[in-house]
């Protein structure tokens, strides 16, 4: 939707803001607000810049990325349109998960320092929906006026605030308990989830020598080779779940990811453009390859869940890790699976946000704080990545803002939250994360309110109501 503009005009609410200009468009003859270029020299954008870097930082403790600014910062404070905040936050979510997954990967599990601090099983279900839920929520997106988009958002920020609200209380008595505990018992452990993950290993390695043993004294050949193979299968399975890049669960993810993107690249959703096979937005073929897409979805997730479950089988009969199972039952994956679902449409319907649901579901899955948001930044990896690819293949944004935002996202991920990461280790507060996510939270809704306001009277109430694109 073209902002519109009279030019000199004055005042708040009816000039373009204060890093836009009316100017003429010489294609349509209209005088329509036009965007300084991001590398614009004013004070109000260089400070936004240095202060950039520091709120993705933050964002990504909370496990949320670099999408919470897309409200406060882009729409607020940079005047960019609803569109614009949306693709740039495309940049910041890459940038600032790219490198900061990357360190994350080398970090250890707090209940067991033997494991990354990144699970890698959950990943796996949340990435099966990621990709087709986000571009779902994309494709609805580019239909609907923005009023209704705001509407949304905010009635999905004001339902999630309470629950991250009591969440960190919740976070915060557990975290007390347990450092009581361990004045008293000299552990790590952090939570009632998985308060014994480090002894449950080495009680299980235990046991596993001491069977061997009295299956020993009993000579029954059988039994003994039944043995070692469930001692074979345990050490295999500690193994990789040690490992820092575990090879399955990556396989999996990464296959999910490529089906996805194959048919979606299939399809276009810029009218200007038609797809790498030249299928044009607005066609039937087009809508087809949405039902294509689901058929493909659906049978590969049926194969992944079948591997998990068999897996999972293997590990109730040797005892592996009994408190981590998430493909069984079968209600307990579809709530995951559910939760990436959400995630995904989330960040591809508003552009921000995936994390107010991936941080919340994880909890519940029985991570502690410091995992759900690790995890839930290799999660946020994934569907950047995801969104990046779709901003690429439709040039919304030139080179020069994709590469400056990215940067920008790219220190904030590496630099300023490996210094909060450092500081949470240190002080033991890491319910504070779920604080940050709940600060982010109230700063959206104010910002989604702001938009709605000044836009609005800026551009007037059909600027807002009209639909993004409309097919013939």
């Amino acid at each position: 939707m073209t902002e519109v503009c009279q030019p000199n005009q004055t005042g708040f609410f009816h000039t373009c803001g204060q890093f836009s200009q009316c100017e003429l468009n010489s294609a349509t003859l209209i005088y329509s607000c036009q965007h300084d270029s991001p590398f614009t020299p004013k004070a109000g954008i260089i400070i936004s810049y240095i202060i950039t870097p520091i709120l993705i930082g933050i964002g990504i403790l909370g496990g949320m990325g670099g999408g919470v600014l897309k409200g406060p910062l882009l729409e607020m404070i940079l005047n960019y349109s609803q569109s614009e905040a949306t693709h740039i936050a495309y940049c910041f979510m890459f940038g600032g998960t790219l490198l900061n997954t990357a360190l994350l990967m080398f970090e250890k599990n707090p209940d067991d320092e033997r494991r990354p601090i990144i699970n890698y099983r959950i990943a796996i279900i949340f990435n099966l929906a990621v990709p087709f839920a986000t571009n779902l929520g994309s494709s609805l997106a580019s239909f609907l006026p923005q009023l209704y988009t705001l509407i949304l958002q905010e009635l999905f920020l004001f339902g999630v605030a309470p629950i991250l609200w009591e969440k960190a209380k919740n976070a915060k008595k557990a975290e007390l308990k347990v450092s009581e505990e361990s004045q008293k018992e000299n552990t790590q452990n952090l939570n009632d989830s998985n308060l014994n993950q480090k002894i449950e290993l080495q009680a299980i390695e235990g046991m596993q020598e001491q069977k061997v043993n009295i299956l020993q004294d009993n000579n029954k050949d059988y039994i003994i080779s039944n043995s070692n193979l469930n001692e074979s299968l345990y050490f295999k399975f500690k193994q990789e779940s040690e490992n820092i890049l575990p090879l399955m669960p990556i396989l999996c993810i990464l296959g999910s990811f490529g089906l996805n993107q194959i048919f979606i690249q299939m399809r276009s959703t810029n009218p200007n453009k038609p797809s790498y096979v030249g299928i044009q937005d607005c066609t039937w073929e087009n809508d087809f390859m949405i039902f294509i897409l689901i058929i493909t979805n659906v049978l590969y997730d049926y194969l992944i869940w079948q591997f998990g479950t068999k897996q999972e089988k293997t590990f109730n009969q040797i005892n592996f890790l009994p408190k981590e199972r998430y493909f069984t039952p079968i209600n307990r994956f579809f709530k995951i699976y559910a939760g990436g679902f959400l995630a995904g449409f989330v960040s591809g319907f508003l552009g921000m946000g995936a994390g107010f649901v991936m941080v919340p579901t994880l909890l519940y899955s029985g991570l502690i704080p410091r995992c759900a948001s690790a995890t839930s930044a290799f999660i946020y990896l994934m569907i950047s990545l995801n969104n990046l690819i779709t901003l690429l293949t439709n040039h919304y944004l030139n080179w020069q803002t994709i590469i400056l935002f990215t940067g920008l996202a790219i220190i904030g991920g590496s630099v300023f939250a490996k210094i909060g990461y450092i500081l949470l280790a240190k002080y033991k507060i890491g319910y504070f994360v779920i604080l940050i996510v709940f600060a982010l939270d109230i700063a959206n809704i104010i910002s989604q309110i702001y938009y709605g306001v000044v836009f609005g009277k800026r551009y007037g109430l059909d600027y807002l109501t009209h639909a993004n694109k409309e097919c013939q």
